[in-house]
Formats: C-alpha cells, structure tokens, sequence
C-alpha cells in the first residue's frame, strides 16, 4: 500500500483553527481521560498496542506511530458537534529531572473526513533535528482531545516508517461474521480502516465491516478481492491496472 497516497498530514490542518505554543509545563495531570468522548478517534493504519509509560506513576495502553501516521475521527451520532472539540498535540519528557510536559500546538475543531498527523511535522521535523524523535526511553507524545467537559488523552512513541509492518501485522485476532458481513475483533476492539492481518491488507468502515470491490480513501483507488476482501497488488481488474502498492494507475 502507497503510503504516500495516504497521508494528507498538511490539508488536514488548513481547515481546522490552530494555535501553536512552545512553552513548558509540569504540572498537567498524569491521567488525562475525563469520561468517554462522544466521539471515535480512529488510526488510519492499525498496528498493536504497547505499553507506554505516561510520565508519572503507570503504564498505559498505546501504540507506536511514524511520522506518516494520520487519524480521523467518527460520531457516535449526528449531535456530536465537533466543531466544538479541541485538541492539544503535547510531548511528555521523562528523565531524572523530573517530567516535563511541552504543548506543541492546539487544534480547534475537527472534521469526518480528513486525516490528521498523530505527530506534526513541525515537531518531527525539530525532534529529528535534535536527535530525539525516536527516544522512547524518555518521552511519548499525546493527543488530548476535549469536548465539553469530557477528555481523553491517547499515547504514542515514534518509530521509523520502515520499522512499522512489523508492529502493524496483526496474527492472532479473531474473524466474526454476521448478517452485515465480516467484522476482526483484535486486542478487545474491532478493526477499523486499515489493518494487515497474516501479512494481507483489508479495508474496515467505522463500524468495523470488512470492505469489497472499489474503495476510494485519500485521494486513491483500491480493490479488496470480491469474495476474500484482501487488496489486491499487480494486477488489472475492470481494465485497470493495479501497482504493487495496491493503487489504481489511471
């Protein structure tokens, strides 16, 4: 699959009122979640959980992300007004000094939709320079969403784009079926949007139904095999041709 199809990382924050900050704080809370949001924050790419230390006293679910990883988000129903939700974008330090909490930016109102980096590239682009991008001995990085008076917050550690199939590739999942078509419950959630499992692409919805045929997703076409759902990858179909990434040549 063509990465570079699939990342939209700076339309994303065009529409959205941004507000970037630099500056330092230690005193936010180690645990961030304030009620369940109405609202699904949804990686564009699935990979595992891990473990990551959140910077003060415990261990909490997350997952590894590169810098080409995007989200969306999904409402739970049409109410859900997210023009009013807000999200900081922070970076946790952890070392002997204590932890330090750096505000990267704030994002005011999302969109269904669009994509969003899980990383900035302005903060990627400054981590790498310092040679810190990837140091997940000594920092993560956070979404904090807010809606009203309900929070959430969502942990991640970095890793190089060319390291990440093998933290994607999911094995040991489970196939469910019903009268609305296949759904893969992994980790105690369903599989959404893309997931590789058994070293094969499928395409899930937001309700996590496996996806057939034709199937647009920023800006490209792909094709999941009519009967398995697996993309398929140099081959034509319907007269057209299909490169090794999965992507329609038109």
């Amino acid at each position: 699959m063509r990465r570079n199809s699939l990342i939209k990382r700076l339309a994303a924050l065009t529409v959205t009122g941004i507000l970037c900050l630099s500056s330092a704080f230690g005193s936010w809370a180690s645990d961030g979640s304030r009620g369940s949001l109405p609202f699904e924050v949804i990686l564009d790419i699935n990979n595992r959980k891990t473990p990551i230390y959140d910077g003060y006293t415990q261990y909490v679910d997350g997952h590894r992300a590169s810098d080409e990883d995007t989200f969306h988000v999904s409402r739970n129903n049409n109410e859900v007004k997210l023009d009013d939700v807000v999200l900081d974008y922070r970076i946790i330090t952890y070392d002997k000094e204590g932890t330090q909490v750096s505000q990267e930016c704030t994002v005011y109102g999302l969109q269904e939709g669009v994509s969003y980096p899980v990383v900035r590239q302005e903060t990627v682009e400054r981590e790498s320079r310092k040679g810190k991008l990837y140091d997940d001995l000594n920092r993560c990085y956070t979404l904090q969403f807010t809606y009203g008076d309900q929070s959430k917050t969502y942990y991640f550690i970095m890793v190089p784009e060319d390291d990440m199939d093998q933290y994607r590739n999911v094995l040991r999942g489970n196939w469910e079926q019903s009268v609305r078509g296949y759904r893969y419950k992994y980790q105690d959630d369903y599989l959404k949007s893309w997931g590789l499992i058994n070293g094969q692409w499928y395409l899930f919805n937001d309700e996590g139904y496996m996806q057939k045929g034709w199937q647009q997703y920023k800006g490209a076409w792909y094709f999941l095999d009519r009967s398995s759902g697996q993309m398929r990858t140099n081959c034509t179909v319907d007269g057209y041709e299909i490169d090794g990434s999965g992507v329609r040549v038109d």
